[in-house]
């Protein structure tokens, strides 16, 4: 098992946090990223991780 970096626990605290509804402003000062847009990156990603959670329900429903 791999050691968790300081990266991955900052990027996973960031998902998460805007997962949970916590406001993009909220998490782009919190972060420290002088761009709006550096924090959307990780909305999409969340997005991303989403649909694939939802795709394997939806496919595991059509081994019938």
């Amino acid at each position: 098992m791999e050691a968790a970096s300081t990266h991955w626990l900052r990027h996973t605290h960031i998902s998460h946090a805007l997962a949970a509804g916590v406001p993009i402003e909220v998490m782009q000062q919190n972060a420290g990223h002088g761009s709006l847009a550096t924090t959307s990156r990780y909305v999409t990603t969340e997005d991303a991780r989403r649909m694939e959670a939802m795709q394997a329900v939806w496919d595991a429903g059509n081994d019938d």
